[in-house]
């Protein structure tokens, strides 16, 4: 038993004083000057395809998918003054509102949000003046930098 256990502990420590320790010196895309700070970027012709239709039809769409609040939409003869009147006069914390038409309708939309909770949160402040407003899905703007 004495003798198995020589042997193992022999093994291991000729195995340990054999074995490779690497460091980050060593391998040269560690070290900073290697590629002098530059990134290349290799990919295929097909990624870099969907990518520029990806944009172009951001930039087509001239804005990206989010939510708003419709306060308005109906398609009488005087359906386009007075949404042009209700977006003038809305005034909720700044939000912007916009007339759309979609045939049949002149309709109202305000705020561009990313998600739904933050058009509900609007939704919920101007429920008592506009009582038939409710959150939809469309293209929204793209943020204003400041």
């Amino acid at each position: 038993m004495k003798y198995l256990i020589f042997t193992y502990l022999l093994l291991v420590i000729s195995l340990s004083a054999f074995s490779q320790s690497i460091s980050p010196e060593e391998v040269k895309y560690f070290e900073k000057s290697y590629y002098n700070g530059k990134v290349n970027i290799s990919q295929s012709p097909e990624l870099e395809n969907f990518i520029e239709t990806h944009v172009g039809l951001n930039k087509k769409r001239r804005g990206f998918y989010g939510y708003r609040v419709k306060i308005y939409a109906q398609n009488h003869r005087d359906a386009r003054s007075q949404a042009n009147a209700l977006r003038i006069g809305f005034n909720e914390g700044g939000q912007e509102a916009y007339v759309v038409y979609i045939e049949p309708n002149f309709e109202v939309h305000v705020g561009d949000y990313l998600k739904r909770f933050d058009a509900v949160v609007l939704l919920n402040k101007i429920q008592a003046k506009y009582p038939e407003a409710y959150v939809i899905k469309t293209v929204i703007s793209y943020p204003k930098h400041n």
